[in-house]
């Protein structure tokens, strides 16, 4: 109710395939097409725009993909063309592109065993050993359709006879006090020797980072062992910025109060407060962190949610809900998934979780950890690594289920 935005963009098909899945969609500009697919229609054309995309990737190639750099690039090209940068960019790192084959490896095996016969062979061996916290999404009491409460990921998982829990947070509380109750949480598991996989949607996703990396002690994080962020608001929103400023805060607080939300909560998020949070925030190095990112094209957008891609394309490429940039956290180990906005509306999502979880458990069971001291080609910065901790900073780029307000 509160975006206004309404705008008119080419829509282009385009088929193609990208970070190990096949592309079918429509993009909006000539760059972005020819970008994805690499085969012009027409000598000439093909060889201006492959002359304009190197000419690109040379001047923005060894610059961080923050959300500076995306929007300077979107402002050059088109939102799509920099979506694409921006996951070229973060499959260039060996690292990322090893998680990325191997996510879409188990997404084969998972839905192989599946046709066979069944979920009961899904489920790797090393998995049974986590037991699986899960942080909820925004609102995710009231509105069980967005797949916040991650109700469908916890049947699932259950009935195949993992261990899971969910982390009974306020579902409007401020970013603080949802930290605080997760910060108890994991320091009761800590006590009790447990080994925790985390997995945050969204809103969940800030509420982490800060009870992991700045409520709790190292030795009260202990329990932890990997954070899967699911489309985390690490750097907030710029639909936060919006409804924060008069005259739509005063329309906003009307609006939640009738919905019975506590608006207290939508300050935490804007991006001004998520950065500042963040700069003081410096998690665990032993503890591996994932990021699952929905990177749609413009034609992946789900009706419901393109007024608020449309406002949010002029600062750059974005999910629905925030820019791609903002939710990075740094040096996290980054899968991106294509075709799905912000909530992840994906018919596998269930099997997609599972893979995720036991690529997860894989990694934990092999000792394989991102060094702190690599970076990620879509996470550069000129900051120095902590020998203790790993600097959240300035920076701002799972999923296990949908994603959620």
């Amino acid at each position: 109710m509160l975006i206004d935005a309404c705008v008119s963009y080419p829509t282009i098909p385009v088929t193609g395939r990208l970070a190990n899945a096949p592309v079918s969609t429509t993009v909006d500009s000539e760059l972005a097409r020819h970008y994805l697919t690499r085969s012009p229609r027409h000598i000439a054309e093909g060889a201006v725009l492959a002359e304009r995309t190197a000419d690109i990737e040379r001047r923005f190639g060894g610059r961080p993909v923050n959300r500076l750099t995306l929007k300077e690039i979107s402002a050059e090209t088109s939102p799509d063309f920099a979506t694409l940068f921006f996951i070229n960019h973060c499959l260039s790192d060996h690292t990322n592109a090893r998680f990325q084959a191997g996510y879409s490896k188990e997404v084969q095996r998972v839905k192989l065993l599946i046709h066979q016969g069944g979920w009961a062979r899904t489920v790797r061996p090393g998995l049974r050993g986590y037991k699986i916290l899960f942080i909820p999404g925004f609102h995710y009491v009231s509105d069980t359709t967005s797949g916040a409460d991650f109700s469908n990921q916890r049947l699932l998982m259950r009935e195949l006879g993992l261990n899971v829990q969910l982390a009974a947070t306020e579902e409007d509380g401020t970013i603080e006090e949802n930290a605080e109750i997760i910060a108890r949480i994991v320091r009761c598991e800590s006590r009790c020797q447990s080994k925790l996989i985390v997995v945050s949607t969204s809103k969940g996703g800030p509420e982490t980072a800060l009870a992991l990396g700045k409520m709790l002690r190292p030795g009260e994080t202990t329990s932890v062992k990997a954070w899967l962020s699911v489309g985390g608001l690490i750097g907030g929103t710029l639909l936060a910025d919006r409804v924060m400023t008069w005259p739509k805060s005063w329309i906003a607080r009307i609006i939640f109060w009738f919905e019975k939300i506590d608006f207290r909560s939508l300050s935490g998020l804007t991006t001004g407060a998520s950065r500042a949070r963040m700069n003081s925030i410096r998690l665990p190095p032993r503890i591996l962190v994932v990021q699952y990112v929905a990177t749609p094209l413009s034609g992946d957008i789900a009706d419901d949610v393109r007024d608020r891609y449309n406002y949010l394309r002029k600062y750059g490429p974005n999910d629905g809900l925030t820019l791609l940039a903002d939710e990075l956290v740094p040096h996290a180990n980054t899968i991106v998934e294509l075709g799905f906005d912000h909530f992840f509306r994906d018919p596998d999502i269930n099997l997609k979780s599972l893979a995720i979880a036991n690529l997860v458990a894989d990694e934990l069971n092999a000792g394989a950890t991102l060094p702190k001291s690599s970076r990620s080609s879509c996470q550069r910065t000129r900051e120095k690594d902590s020998p203790r901790s790993t600097w959240v900073g300035e920076q701002t780029a799972t999923s296990l289920p949908k994603a959620s307000h």
